[in-house]
């Protein structure tokens, strides 16, 4: 985890208001570490496709890997992904997965195939990582956030899936 952007997220909460000025703002810097811890784990790909909000992420990962970055609702077909067949799909803000899955669409009709989604931030309330996992596509997201009465929150609660160690 990079603590400089959970320290980020951190000043922020829990306002979404302010978390979301505050990401808009955040120093290309503070990206480019995010950026190199995602890098030494994605699998090997062709392209990053990028949703508006995970530009900036995409393009530090894109740096730090050596990759072209794609704009994954770009209406433009398979031309500009020419010779790729595996891509990752870069999002700002995982929440209901609306989004995410429309790129994955766009993404198959362009003929990549997209094993993983990057977000910088996973809203947990919401169902965007069940449709993704549906999908047979794994979230691997920096920081994930919970809905809770005082606003938001770090996530405390781990996936059923995790087994329990005591």
């Amino acid at each position: 985890m990079n603590l400089a952007f959970r320290d980020a997220v951190a000043e922020t909460l829990p306002s979404e208001a302010r978390l979301r000025a505050r990401l808009a703002a955040l120093p290309e810097r503070e990206w480019e570490d995010l950026a190199g811890l995602f890098a030494a784990t994605l699998p090997e790909v062709d392209v990053l496709l990028a949703l508006p909000e995970g530009l900036s992420l995409a393009r530090a990962i894109a740096r730090a890997r050596g990759l072209p970055v794609l704009d994954a609702l770009s209406p433009n077909g398979t031309g500009e992904a020419a010779g790729a067949a595996e891509a990752v799909l870069v999002s700002g803000h995982l929440t209901g997965g609306l989004p995410e899955m429309e790129a994955l669409l766009r993404a198959e009709r362009r003929g990549l195939r997209v094993p993983v989604v990057i977000a910088a931030i996973e809203r947990t309330n919401d169902r965007g990582r069940t449709r993704l996992e549906l999908q047979a596509v794994r979230v691997q997201a920096a920081v994930r956030l919970a809905d809770t009465p005082e606003g938001l929150a770090f996530e405390r609660r781990t996936p059923r899936r995790w087994p329990k160690v005591s």
